[in-house]
């Protein structure tokens, strides 16, 4: 008793730093109910409130006599797929399907990590009358790519949802609609994962008021998009990235989707090509929207000549977008970046790491990198080295059987 009261004297910057190395759930869980003195300290520290690696004790004590009395205080809260059968399956004496307004009358995130796409698609049906609540976070999302599973999320919470976010290592969503009455006005931020890069034009007439979107998409034989021929353009679009590294886009589909977006602020291009006109520099220029203020690419170039020319290359971007050059003769492709390139993620052959000299700090806000292609873990380690806000990291080499996350 004597450390308790030791340890609740201290000064509230070594508390906090203590609590640095206790999870959310272990801090209310241990503390909770001490003084006023704690719990006024609780207030600021547990945002979020992360479900995540607790004991089935820590979640009874939890849901049963701490939520009900800090909830009001949590914006943010984090829960898996494990907590959540336990939750929508009433296996505890607390309904929390009929509760989570009521304990978490402000919420304004919620974080669900490790669903599959069927427990997903139920669970949504438990998110409504959260008055605060406008973002949804998906993490790790897993299943079959349901067909339903985005429009579902759309409408979730009373289509009260403003901002939907899936992360890099959920599953590739599908967008399927022939009705054109059908929209979510209420989404203004999204990122996903898109099976095909045609369903980009079903996707716009979805998201009619789309501020903030980014897209990654899956591999395919090519690129097409039909589906952009009657989609609406998007007025209230201001910043658009495009992931794909599995298909060749040429100049002029990125001329398409431009085209549906004429508010643009902020555009981020990480693809591949074997079009030279979308790496030469008097091109692109040409059909980016007037109203863009910043611009960062990534490609990746594939040419069929014997010999190119980095300093023809390089030689044809206008001053005011600066870029780089790295040429893999060898293997025929070569990496065109503008300087600096500050995106969250990345996707790369190791053979890169070789071009990047000591000091290299292009890419510095990467936190999320797959590395792929022929290579070795010496290459890999060039790569890493230069990356020193990396949270994840994907390695697929073809001379290394292992897949590590």
């Amino acid at each position: 008793m004597a450390d308790v009261s030791i340890f609740e004297i201290l000064p509230e910057e070594i508390r906090l730093h203590v609590f640095q190395y206790l999870s959310c759930a272990d801090i209310v869980y241990s503390f909770s109910n001490l003084n006023t003195r704690f719990n006024a300290t609780l207030t600021h520290v547990c945002n979020p409130m992360n479900f995540n690696s607790i004991t089935y004790q820590q979640f009874d004590c939890l849901m049963s006599n701490i939520l009900p009395k800090i909830g009001s205080n949590i914006r943010s809260f984090v829960v898996n797929e494990h907590w959540a059968n336990f939750i929508s399956n009433k296996l505890h004496p607390i309904c929390f399907k009929f509760d989570l307004s009521s304990i978490f009358p402000n919420l304004h995130t919620l974080v669900l990590d490790c669903f599959t796409d069927a427990d997903l698609l139920e669970f949504i049906d438990d998110i409504r009358d959260l008055k605060q609540l406008v973002k949804l976070v998906v993490k790790r999302l897993d299943g079959q790519r349901s067909y339903e599973l985005l429009e579902k999320v759309f409408t979730a919470n009373n289509r009260r949802l403003k901002s939907v976010l899936f992360d890099y290592d959920s599953l590739y969503l599908s967008v399927n609609t022939n009705n054109e009455n059908v929209s979510y006005p209420n989404i203004e931020e999204l990122t996903l994962n898109l099976i095909y890069c045609d369903m980009i034009g079903n996707l716009f007439q979805l998201v009619p008021n789309i501020r903030r979107l980014h897209i990654t998409f899956g591999e395919s034989p090519g690129v097409s998009l039909t589906s952009l021929t009657n989609a609406p353009s998007l007025i209230h679009l201001k910043e658009f990235e495009l992931h794909s590294i599995g298909m060749f886009w040429k100049l002029s589909d990125i001329a398409d989707i431009l085209s549906k977006i004429p508010s643009l602020h902020k555009l981020t291009l990480d693809l591949s090509t074997d079009d030279k006109r979308l790496v030469n520099g008097q091109n692109l220029p040409i059909i980016l929207p007037s109203s863009l203020i910043e611009i960062q690419f990534c490609i990746l170039y594939y040419f069929s000549e014997s010999q190119i020319k980095i300093d023809s290359l390089v030689g044809t971007w206008p001053n005011h977008i600066p870029i780089s050059c790295w040429l893999h003769e060898f293997q025929k492709y070569a990496i065109i970046h503008t300087t600096p390139y500050n995106v969250f993620s990345m996707v790369v052959p190791a053979t890169i790491g070789r071009y990047m000299l000591s000091g290299w700090k292009y890419m510095q806000p990467v936190e999320y990198l797959k590395i792929y292609g022929e290579s070795s873990s010496i290459d890999v380690l060039m790569v890493v080295q230069h990356l020193h806000r990396l949270r994840k990291l994907n390695i697929n080499i073809r001379n290394d059987s292992e897949e590590r996350m």
